[in-house]
């Protein structure tokens, strides 16, 4: 019989995900709808189901809000699933690719992205 002080065999964690996450570092942004409110971030990981964003303001973050990759221009509809300190975990619903979208509902997520790309001109430039 083993001591109550023998040390316990590793397990590795159990992993809950639906599909395998990829290490990214890619520039993020959060938006509420209509992108009345947006949040810088930082991609580190993404999966078709999921992705761990990092941020100065998470406590900013609705529960219910949209991710914008900038480099790909693509857009998901997302829920935040947890938060512990800079990082956020979120489950991604809907994709939607912002480069040619005529959706009414994305118009303010496609500028938003493109100011970010540097394809749409500031407000001051106008």
């Amino acid at each position: 019989m083993a001591s109550p002080l023998s040390p316990r065999p590793y397990s590795p964690p159990v992993e809950r995900r639906r599909s395998q996450r990829q290490r990214a570092l890619l520039t993020g942004k959060l938006a509420t709808d209509g992108a009345s409110l947006t949040i810088d971030c930082v991609i580190r990981n993404l999966s078709s189901d999921g992705a761990l964003v990092e941020t100065t303001s998470p406590h900013l973050i609705p529960n219910e809000l949209h991710l914008l990759q900038v480099r790909e221009g693509v857009a998901w509809d997302a829920k935040v699933i947890w938060r512990r300190g800079t990082k956020v975990g979120l489950a991604l619903l809907e994709r939607h690719d912002l480069r040619d979208t005529t959706a009414r509902q994305l118009k303010a997520l496609r500028h938003v992205w493109k100011r970010m790309a540097g394809t749409a001109p500031r407000d001051d430039e106008v």
